[in-house]
């Protein structure tokens, strides 16, 4: 039968023969493991770069559409600053020339607008004469609403008829604020501001429209070259 010194001998026999992790790791790295495995991944990632494509940067081509022309037309409205009775009525006359310029597009022959294009333009015309009205009554000069038309008309008639309206209220803008100047009114600067401001908003939907229908005559053009 084992003495207790026996069974005590047994177990630190047993104990010596068992490695502690710290040993087994210098046991591997004096062995050159850990260094083969090194090598191992660091092979692996190389392949693996080899196989992934470089990330090209693509440049997209920048191409001039109607919302850069209505961001860049809020940008002009949102900056103005406040212009004299004279270059206020300076720019009613421009804008007049602008309205004059886009009559001259809708009369152009055989030019065919589809429903989804008249209603957009009847809503830059419908704009206009609100923006108009606000600044005439801004300037105590009186609104007239714009006439009805006799007869049937066509679509490109009655656009035709609010752009002559607006060009008439311009008119009277224009001439309201000369004669309030030149009779020492009182327009505020803060009226004058707000005139102005209601007059670059006119300018936009005018450029809008003309830009609109600048558009619709180059697809009709292309249309026309195609069926020839």
């Amino acid at each position: 039968m084992a003495t207790e010194d026996d069974k005590i001998e047994k177990i630190e026999s047993i104990t010596d023969r068992i490695q502690s992790p710290e040993e087994i790791g210098k046991d591997q790295i004096s062995s050159g493991e850990t260094g083969a495995n090194r090598d191992f991944f660091e092979s692996l990632m190389m392949q693996e770069q080899k196989k992934t494509p470089p990330v090209q940067v693509v440049e997209v081509e920048k191409r001039g559409s109607l919302m850069d022309e209505v961001r860049n037309l809020n940008y002009k409205v949102d900056h103005v600053s406040r212009a004299s009775p004279t270059e206020l009525a300076a720019n009613a006359e421009k804008l007049i020339a602008q309205i004059e310029e886009a009559k001259s597009k809708l009369k152009t022959p055989n030019l065919e607008l589809q429903d989804s294009v008249q209603n957009v333009l009847r809503s830059k015309l419908s704009h206009i004469d609100d923006h108009l009205k606000i600044a005439l009554s801004k300037a105590g000069v009186e609104y007239n609403p714009p006439g009805k038309q006799a007869g049937i008309a066509t679509p490109i008639e009655r656009f035709l008829g609010f752009l002559t309206h607006a060009q008439s209220q311009l008119e009277n803008l224009g001439d309201g604020v000369q004669s309030l100047t030149a009779m020492k009114g009182q327009l505020s600067p803060a009226t004058m501001l707000a005139i102005q401001v209601k007059v670059g908003y006119v300018q936009q939907e005018v450029e809008l429209f003309t830009s609109l229908l600048n558009k619709l005559l180059e697809s009709t053009k292309t249309v026309m070259n195609v069926q020839v």
